[in-house]
């Protein structure tokens, strides 16, 4: 046995953890067993108030030598930061990680307060944990220690009493857990934003942009924000949100629509660099900068990004004056929202233009109608002009059927592959409902990695490879079926009159078929989910929920498998 001094023989091992005491006793002015009296509502100075020593122990405890060699080497060894605090709620004992994470030399440690690793406004709340819980019960929370050098980290406490009234303390830095959840936090909150838009049903662009706007700027913790649509072919800026909150602050009530980009100074950096701008010090002075208007909102915080569609900037995002500095996170999700975003505008754009087209076709078949009119009153008088007119007629009639042909074609059909678009597919299957004895199966695919096709290589050659991908899709399926694409790189197949294992292993061949190394210019991949339902049901919506999910489960899966639901 191996006598040590310093702890009664009822404390065991937990001797072990004590810093060694001074040749008098005492520790950093403190006499052993005194208990300090903390003021919460004051910056604990470390002081003690006096008290009555507890009497000293009789007779030196002793441990096995083993035993305090293996306790010692848990204590240093350990990953987390580990201190032992005496009675009056001073540190006796910490391991090296404790230092690390303090910012206190090990032998600063010995004797500081533990409150002192509090803010201030948590002292009070510190003060309360230095007394035991009932029945000895460990302590588990979460807080903000308060470094030497006045920095912070987040940590995991872990606080054990031990039979001498002393506190065995473990903190865990917890602040890359904070920031995964803060990662994690921001991307739903991204696919909220993106999710929310999909569901938008807005009158025009502009109240699209006014709506993605007030999202964006929102999901950055910004106060201000703007998003302008450029044209890079005439190099000008035009304005088509701006943030209502700058309102207030802004006597230069009336923004600048349209603004060439030669005369934009900082602001403008985003196109002319094709890059994302970040200033987490607007204020400093800068070369690229041009000034403010009179009465414009002071800014201090500044980021914008580019939207590019096929290669080109078509827009330009930006925020403002967030609290705090703008970091890779919120470059990384305003990029990603306006991405995915932008796919709704285009898309917007597109129904717009159709109805514009629709509102052009019917006023041309109206002046074509009126100059009908005038040629019917002209034939009555004019026998010779009667079979210029009847000529004149068949052509516009001619003309008008082609027209309403095309808008046909166009409403039902996808314009790049020729496949029924969403709405056909929806018809089709209910027809497949109606018709089918044997069941119904509906095949969703999906082209795995296809984004990484058209950042490297180009939105012309995606486009290609969507037409490749409908004509194989074509070579593999029967002439009853019927192929859709539904959006992007997601297409879909209904099989009518089939049990569910033929529909299974049509599945499997198209999806052979379209991994084909030798069936494409371009290797792809492509997850495929198959769901089929009996012969009398009558619930498309399910099935065609089931079919995604299960074309998604096989996404998870790492892609280029076929999964049943």
């Amino acid at each position: 046995m191996v006598k040590r001094a310093g702890a009664p023989a009822s404390r065991g091992g937990a001797a072990a953890f004590r810093g060694e005491p001074s040749a008098g006793g005492a520790r950093h002015g403190s006499a052993p067993g005194a208990v300090i009296q903390l003021d919460p509502n004051r910056r604990h100075s470390g002081a003690a108030e006096p008290a009555a020593a507890e009497p000293a122990a009789a007779e030196p405890a002793t441990i096995e030598s083993t035993g305090d060699e293996l306790l010692r080497a848990v204590f240093e060894q350990a990953a987390d930061a580990i201190a032992v605090v005496d009675r009056s709620g001073r540190v006796i004992r910490a391991n090296d990680v404790c230092a690390r994470v303090t910012g206190y030399e090990p032998g600063e440690l010995i004797g500081l307060p533990l409150l002192d690793t509090y803010l201030p406004e948590e002292r009070a709340t510190g003060l309360k944990r230095m007394v035991p819980a009932p029945g000895g019960a460990a302590l588990r929370f979460e807080r903000t220690l308060l470094r030497k050098d006045g920095s912070t980290v987040p940590v995991e406490v872990g606080t054990t009493w031990l039979p001498n009234g002393e506190r065995l303390s473990i903190f865990r830095d917890i602040s890359g857990r904070l920031a995964m959840e803060e990662v994690r936090r921001l991307d739903d909150a991204r696919l909220q934003v993106l999710f929310e838009l999909t569901q938008l049903d807005a009158a025009t662009i502009t109240d699209l942009l006014d709506v993605l706007l007030e999202k964006i700027v929102r999901l950055t913790a910004s106060k201000y924000g703007y998003i302008y649509l450029y044209d890079e072919d005439t190099e000008v800026l035009t304005l088509h949100a701006w943030s209502k909150g700058v309102l207030p602050d802004c006597a230069s009530l009336e923004p600048k629509t349209v603004c060439p980009l030669e005369r934009t100074g900082l602001w403008g950096e985003v196109v002319r660099q094709r890059r994302t701008i970040l200033v987490n010090d607007f204020i400093a002075p800068n070369p690229l900068k041009r000034g403010l208007p009179p009465g414009h909102a002071r800014l201090i915080r500044f980021l914008s990004v580019p939207v590019l569609s096929r290669g080109r900037i078509v827009a330009v995002a930006a925020v403002a004056n967030k609290s705090t500095d703008y970091t890779d996170a919120d470059v990384g999700q305003l990029g990603q929202v306006m991405d995915g975003a932008w796919r709704i505008v285009e898309r917007q754009k597109a129904e717009d233009e159709l109805r514009c087209f629709a509102h052009e076709l019917e006023e041309r078949v109206e002046a074509r109608t009126r100059e009908l009119g005038r040629a019917n009153a002209e034939l009555e008088s004019v026998n010779l002009e009667l079979s210029t007119a009847n000529g004149t007629l068949q052509r516009i009639l001619c003309d008008q059927e082609n027209l309403q042909a095309e808008l046909a074609y166009r409403a039902l059909h996808d314009p790049l592959t020729g496949l029924a678009n969403r709405t056909m597919f929806q018809e089709r299957l209910d027809y497949a409902f109606r018709t089918s004895e044997r069941g119904v199966a509906v095949l969703w695919i999906d082209l795995d990695r296809f984004k990484e096709v058209n950042d490297i290589f180009g939105h012309d050659v995606g486009d290609e490879m969507l037409v490749a991908v409908a004509d194989r899709l074509r070579d593999f399926l029967r002439e009853s079926d019927d192929i859709a694409r539904l959006g992007g790189d997601e297409f879909a197949v209904i099989l009518p009159n089939v049990v569910e294992s033929e529909a299974q292993m049509i599945g499997e061949r198209v999806l052979q078929g379209l991994v084909n190394r030798d069936a494409f210019r371009l290797q792809i991949g492509a997850s495929l989910g198959v769901a089929w339902t009996p012969p009398g049901a009558d619930d498309r919506a399910t099935l065609m929920r089931r079919a995604d999910e299960a074309m998604y489960r096989a996404k998870a899966m790492g892609g280029s498998v076929t999964v049943l639901s």
